[in-house]
């Protein structure tokens, strides 16, 4: 039988044309047309960068459902994708489901990243409730995935006939007939059974750091979430069992991360600051301070050294991780910024901002070394539509990053090349992973969510 809900795909998996493709699925990409322009643009020394197809789509992936989150494997062999309430694990070499993951009944998966070894899989998912939006995080063993308990179905079944006789008295035959109860009451002992994971250490209720945050330290054996607004729990990854509590911020966390070398964690703040914490005792060692408006996003640079974030006062700051002194002040942006990376060599930061801009800075002088934005006039809809989101590098310092627009955005500052992908009929709204970059910079994943029928004409 058909699905009750309309069928949705997810166009995955791009690679540059210096990495290996499969023979006979190249696809060239041609962007379509689009409503809005930019008022400024990549370019190097005066020359504007050339529009070419240095990225080629390979293959795609169909999936039924909403899709809000893509990641890839650290070697790029495995994706999962969330969709919906379930999680979808493939082998990106054959393009075969291998598991679909179905312990967030009740809860739309939200944040995915896997385990540095690739084999584990954390999982973020929530659910509005009648008293308010409820969360849970899961690390799923990839290598012996549990399933929910085949007992649920049976609870299920026996559950309608014993509901059945009692309702009888009130319905007719038909009625009962009409109404399909075995996937309801499923659907609530699912729920039933998320409670009874937390109760017994297999899940726990929290958010897994968002806005593009690292969610296991360097090492694998951490890991961090957020039990509530102000407080970030490490635990260890394998058992899940809590090694140390960060408390001390005093309005909610936006972002939490390992430093490289896991010595650190930092942390960033509505309360204006971003704070540096000790990996072995859990102790503040500074706070850093500046921002005039909420602390958002943040990134540690590649040696550990330097630590950014973004603010809600239109800034981005750089201070020094083991001083704590404030090294760059950076302008230039017309709205918050909760999108940033360095790049791999360390010399260049890159951040976007929800004014429709993205601004690349020369951390030798400060000085913006590129400027690009969407023209605001040319533009439907204003706010949100225009924030830039997704912002990483790859390792040899290809720059991607999305518009809020659905749109991927890359540019090439090697050779002076960009490039650009409308993913069709993207819904609007902010998703931080909605494209994934494997860990050698070969494979570009992206998640689109678009009728049936428009790939079939």
């Amino acid at each position: 039988m058909p699905p009750k809900r309309s069928p949705r795909q997810m166009a995955l998996r791009w690679q540059s044309k210096t990495a290996h493709l499969i023979p006979g699925q190249q696809v060239p990409i041609s962007p379509p047309s689009w409503k809005h322009s930019l008022s400024a643009d990549f370019q190097q020394n005066g020359v504007a960068a050339e529009s070419e197809p240095w990225v080629t789509e390979v293959t795609k992936f169909a999936v039924n459902g909403e899709t809000r989150v893509v990641v890839l494997s650290a070697d790029g062999s495995t994706l999962a994708a969330g969709v919906g309430e379930e999680i979808h694990v493939y082998d990106t070499a054959t393009s075969q489901l291998l598991h679909t993951l179905r312990g967030h009944a009740g809860y739309t998966v939200e944040n995915l990243e896997f385990h540095p070894r690739g084999r584990k899989l954390a999982a973020g998912s929530t659910r509005y409730s009648p008293r308010a939006l409820e969360a849970l995080v899961r690390v799923w063993d990839l290598d012996a995935p549990s399933q929910l308990p085949d007992y649920l179905d049976d609870a299920a079944k026996e559950a309608v006939i014993a509901a059945s006789s009692i309702l009888l008295q009130g319905w007719s035959t038909e009625d009962l007939e009409s109404v399909d109860l075995q996937p309801h009451i499923a659907q609530i002992l699912s729920v039933a059974q998320a409670a009874v994971d937390v109760r017994n250490g297999r899940a726990v209720p929290g958010h897994l750091p968002s806005f593009g945050a690292r969610v296991f330290s360097h090492d694998g054996r951490s890991l961090l979430y957020l039990p509530d607004r102000n407080n970030v729990t490490v635990v260890d990854a394998a058992t899940l069992t809590e090694r140390f509590q960060l408390s001390g911020h005093t309005d909610a966390i936006m972002w939490a991360e390992t430093g490289p070398g896991d010595k650190v964690v930092a942390t960033s703040s509505w309360d204006r600051t971003v704070r540096i914490w000790s990996m072995e005792s859990g102790e503040v060692l500074r706070v850093l301070e500046g921002a005039t408006n909420q602390s958002w996003a943040g990134a540690f640079s590649p040696d550990g050294e330097l630590i950014a974030a973004g603010s809600g006062d239109r800034m981005v700051r750089i201070w020094g991780v083991d001083t704590g002194e404030l090294l760059y002040t950076l302008s230039g942006f017309g709205d918050w910024i909760r999108s940033l990376a360095f790049s791999p060599d360390g010399l260049q930061l890159a951040a976007g901002s929800a004014d429709g801009s993205l601004r690349m800075f020369d951390l030798k002088s400060g000085e913006c070394s590129q400027s690009w934005k969407i023209d605001a006039k040319t533009v439907r809809s204003k706010g949100s539509f225009l924030e830039i989101v997704g912002v990483q590098y790859t390792p040899r310092g290809d720059l991607f990053f999305c518009s809020s627009d659905g749109r991927v955005w890359g540019y090439r500052p090697s050779q002076n090349l960009k490039w650009n992908f409308l993913r069709p009929y993207l819904e609007n709204g902010v998703w931080f992973k909605t494209f994934a970059i494997s860990k050698d910079g070969s494979k570009l994943i992206s998640a689109s969510r678009f009728q049936r029928r428009h790939l079939e004409d």
